[in-house]
């Protein structure tokens, strides 16, 4: 069984690694780019049955696939980093945290309702998005002859849709407040967020630490896009900045 955790890039900043989840269908060749351009230590998670661990069982609830990465993940390691998780991961992550019994040193979830709001049309209408991005060859599952091989195509369909199986199976966790940051980021085109409050606010109740919200450009994980990696690590250092009181760092 291959590592749970991948190193993406390395850098020689002296400032908090960050720990990706990937959302429903995704590996983590889905963040090459955006790792690269982070100038800072990026670890990603490849969930079991995807990517490098596709001789690996999938997992058959989210809440498994949270005690898998839990079991694998050093406490004091993922209490002093940055965890950012995409659609699904944001679950993923905040299910490995209340595992851990430890809160990360931050956690911003991107484009994920909060989980006391999570509803069979809410995951449906992210998973025809993310379905859209597959078909419309921007994919969140980029491997190698994707556009081309029917089956690199069926693939991709495979684990996005495993994985939204996961996701309406899913009730949310038990209402444990972590004591960390949280920062929520919302597309403004989502169309699981038809409410500006669904991604952002409603995230509020899950720290007794600072809580941000933030509404950007772009529609289902836009931030992911091709040319939009030095936006979203600007982005992240201002949210960290505000988080510290202190001036962004500049990269």
């Amino acid at each position: 069984m291959k590592a749970a955790f991948i190193p993406l890039s390395t850098s020689d900043s002296r400032g908090p690694g960050h720990l990706l989840f990937p959302p429903a269908g995704g590996t983590l060749q889905t963040f090459g780019p955006l790792a690269g351009a982070a100038g800072a230590d990026v670890w990603g998670v490849e969930y079991p049955g995807h990517g490098d661990r596709l001789a690996d069982t999938p997992a058959s609830s989210l809440e498994e696939l949270a005690t898998l990465v839990a079991g694998a993940t050093p406490r004091a390691w993922f209490s002093r980093s940055v965890i950012i998780g995409f659609g699904m991961g944001a679950f993923v992550a905040l299910e490995t945290a209340q595992r851990l019994g430890v809160s990360p040193g931050a956690l911003i979830v991107v484009d994920a309702c909060a989980p006391q709001r999570l509803s069979p049309e809410k995951t449906a209408k992210a998973g025809a998005s993310a379905i859209g991005r597959v078909f419309g060859r921007t994919g969140l599952t980029p491997v190698a002859g994707y556009r081309d091989s029917p089956e690199s195509w069926e693939y991709a369909l495979d684990l996005l849709l495993g994985d939204l199986q996961l996701l309406n199976a899913y009730r949310g966790p038990a209402r444990t407040r972590l004591s960390c940051p949280i920062a929520a980021i919302r597309g403004t085109d989502d169309p699981a967020s038809a409410s500006g409050d669904d991604a952002t606010g409603g995230w509020r109740v899950w720290t007794s630490g600072p809580f941000v919200g933030r509404v950007v450009p772009g529609g289902y994980l836009g931030v992911l896009q091709p040319g939009r990696e030095a936006e979203f690590w600007a982005r992240i250092r201002r949210l960290r900045a505000a988080f510290l009181g202190v001036e962004p760092e500049v990269a």
